[in-house]
């Protein structure tokens, strides 16, 4: 019970999901980066069958921050493709003591995973309009702006197509 005092595991949604006998989409979210795992449980404790982080975007040409909605989707869609490789067809969501708010990253993480071929079982409710998970609403905002939203080479008005760019740069990766 340490971890729950501790406030990192809740035991009976634990329970809830180990019952359903499907590995877990694990998506962890912070401000900088986005993780996602596909985990079963085992004796010696969880085993990890495919996972993902915002960091591994990189490798596609991501160029953006890490922490947004539209790298929650693309890491949730390298997830779901990395679990489709591994043998993982099915799973069910895991957000842990995150607060289920429709529309957050967490549920961008799902949607990337379900666009991929994972089947979850899910609300539509619960998803982001695809311009917010395409990051439109991102560069709207940069646009408005004086000054660049953010610091470096990257234009942040030009979210959308960038996104769109390294979505088809992942589905070409899985197809191979």
């Amino acid at each position: 019970m340490r971890r729950r005092r501790e406030v990192r595991t809740d035991y009976g949604q634990r329970l809830r999901l180990l019952k359903s006998g499907k590995p877990r989409l694990v998506a962890r979210v912070s401000n900088r980066h986005i993780r996602a795992q596909l985990v079963s449980p085992g004796p010696e404790g969880d085993e990890t069958h495919a996972a993902a982080e915002s960091a591994d975007l990189r490798e596609y040409g991501w160029a953006a921050p890490t922490g947004n909605l539209p790298s929650a989707y693309l890491t949730g869609l390298l997830a779901g493709q990395r679990a489709l490789a591994a043998g993982v067809t099915a799973a069910v969501l895991d957000i842990g003591l995150n607060t289920a708010t429709p529309g957050n990253k967490t549920f961008a993480v799902q949607e990337g995973a379900v666009d991929a071929g994972v089947e979850i079982p899910h609300n539509e409710a619960v998803l982001a309009d695809w311009q917010r998970v395409r990051g439109e609403h991102i560069a709207a905002y940069a646009a408005e702006r004086d000054d660049p939203l953010y610091a470096g080479d990257f234009d942040a008005t030009d979210l959308p197509d960038h996104f769109d760019e390294v979505r088809t740069r992942i589905m070409e990766d899985a197809n191979e």
